[in-house]
């Protein structure tokens, strides 16, 4: 019973050390992260509309707060600090999980510059 018990215990404890979630910056550190052209139609807004912009989310009629399918309510959510509370600080927003690592440091370069329209 105890040889029985003792094969089981090293099964599971085998079995939960294959478990783990992989991501992308752990997978690959070294991979490029444009923060030098950060712009709000070329960066921004393509991360914004595959992530927040969804239906039922940040949409008219979406539950989310705001209507982010417009620049002005995306620059409305920054100049109050909720954008940047939800995604960067608490790392709540996306509902699907934590954007990488490169996504939020181009968010944050965007912010830092002003959130502009360009």
């Amino acid at each position: 019973m105890r040889l029985k018990l003792t094969c089981l215990l090293l099964a599971a404890v085998l079995l939960l050390q294959a478990c783990y979630y992989d991501n992308e910056e752990e997978l690959y550190p070294n991979s490029f992260c444009d923060t030098a052209n950060v712009t709000w139609s070329g960066t921004i807004n393509p991360i914004i509309q595959s992530k927040c912009a969804i239906p039922g989310c940040h949409v008219s009629g979406g539950f989310g707060p705001g209507d982010f399918t417009q620049y002005n309510n995306v620059k409305a959510a920054v100049d109050n600090g909720r954008f940047e509370a939800e995604v960067i600080t608490a790392g709540s927003m996306p509902p699907s999980g934590r954007l990488p690592a490169c996504q939020i440091t181009q968010i944050n370069d965007w912010i830092a510059q002003g959130a502009p329209n360009n």
